[in-house]
């Protein structure tokens, strides 16, 4: 137990301490905004193309993780548009937006520095991929659910698909992404890395996880707890619980996965809410106070769960 709370505390920690800056004059909004842009634009795109150039193309468990974690987040959603529509009496669009706090992973700015830390580079792939699809799958299954909900003619339809597009488009310029497909096509080329450009990406990559890992602490500040306190726990039943234990069966008994990768799909699924749920609901105008809450809520207890799943893995993966 000390090994993994010897991993999981200080990333914790970090994300505390941008927090409590946060709170102060030395990080205003304005320069939690720098900060994430930081890593947004710089750190972590540097550390997913040098990894990404560095590996062979993805195959076997580390094509199948994707499929096995999406099934389940995507049973989870359902779950959870049920759960809005049985216990709390949510209209469709609400639902979506439910469902999207209850299963939207901060799997950028927590899960894949924290991955990392425990796994090392062979958890940079699986959790990459995890990442690069998030946006595409939640986001614009949200926006179109919420659109039908809202009307259901044809303009609405054709409003559903304009998103679907823009969703496609903005994430096709995202830096992330953009990394990571440009580093597995270098990769595939063979042209390899000039040793002082490998030098300053690994020096960037670097500042990628303290970075994230404090900004997320920090921009946290911005939220508060509120709404509908019912809602609220559902919403971290569904995050906290519900979603890691989906993962975790869906790999392991449904696809099969080797140890790693059932580890890292279960430490993803249980993450917190991540800001693009709050986003979303600010966007729609719908469940923005329960939203808000569930990912300050998620985020002071993760740790806990993440330290649990940790103990339980690491003896298993050696």
């Amino acid at each position: 137990m000390s090994a993994t709370l010897a991993i999981v505390l200080p990333v914790f920690a970090v994300m505390l301490l941008g927090y409590g800056l946060g709170k102060t004059r030395l990080f205003g909004e304005e320069a939690v905004r720098a900060l994430t842009n930081f890593c947004f634009f710089v750190t972590i795109p540097a550390l997913l193309f040098r990894s990404m150039a560095r590996l062979e193309a993805p195959h076997g468990d580390a094509l199948l993780i994707v499929f096995a974690f999406y099934a389940a987040v995507l049973a989870v959603f359902a779950l959870a548009m049920a759960a809005g529509r049985l216990l709390f009496g949510m209209k469709l669009a609400e639902q979506a937006v439910f469902a999207a706090g209850g299963t939207y992973s901060n799997i950028l700015l927590l899960g894949l520095p924290l991955s990392i830390t425990a796994f090392g580079e062979a958890a940079v792939l699986p959790a990459s991929a995890l990442l690069a699809l998030q946006s595409p799958i939640l986001f614009s299954l949200t926006a179109i659910t919420v659109e039908i909900g809202r009307g259901g003619d044809g303009g609405k339809r054709a409003g559903a698909l304009a998103i679907l597009g823009t969703a496609l488009l903005s994430l096709v310029k995202t830096p992330i992404l953009t990394a990571m497909v440009a580093g597995v096509l270098w990769g595939l080329a063979g042209f390899g890395l000039d040793p002082a450009v490998d030098k300053t990406l690994a020096f960037l990559g670097q500042a990628a996880t303290p970075t994230a890992l404090f900004a997320l602490g920090a921009s946290l500040t911005r939220f508060s707890i509120g709404g509908d306190l019912r809602q609220v726990a559902a919403l971290g039943v569904m995050k906290l619980v519900v979603l890691p234990i989906a993962c975790f069966v869906s790999a392991q008994y449904v696809f099969g996965l080797a140890p790693l990768y059932v580890a890292i799909a279960a430490l993803c699924g249980a993450m917190p809410t991540g800001v693009t749920a709050f986003v979303l609901a600010m966007r729609y105008e719908l469940l923005v106070a329960r939203v808000a809450a569930s990912v300050i809520v998620t985020s002071a207890i993760a740790w806990i769960i993440a330290a649990a799943l940790l103990a339980w893995f690491l003896p298993r993966i050696g």
